[in-house]
């Protein structure tokens, strides 16, 4: 089963958000950046990692974090 989780990295903290239950695909990313709640999604690629669906919307102090992120999933995201 998939499932929600939150992670602490580079004093904020990330709640991930399955949009699948069945299958590690598709997670929505929240984080409170400049006092504001962004949200962005984290998507599965043909590589078999995640990567930052829409980088536009992603607070770009946060990109780097982005193998972290992927890896987080694989590891947190599957219970």
């Amino acid at each position: 089963m998939i499932t929600n989780f939150t992670i602490d990295l580079s004093g904020a903290t990330f709640e991930f958000f399955t949009m699948n239950r069945v299958n590690l695909q598709l997670f929505q990313v929240y984080v409170l950046h400049e006092g504001k709640k962004q949200r962005f999604h984290m998507q599965f690629n043909e590589a078999g990692a995640f990567y930052i669906a829409n980088k536009q919307v992603c607070p770009e102090i946060y990109h780097g974090l982005e193998s972290t992120f992927s890896d987080a999933i694989l590891k947190l995201g599957k219970v």
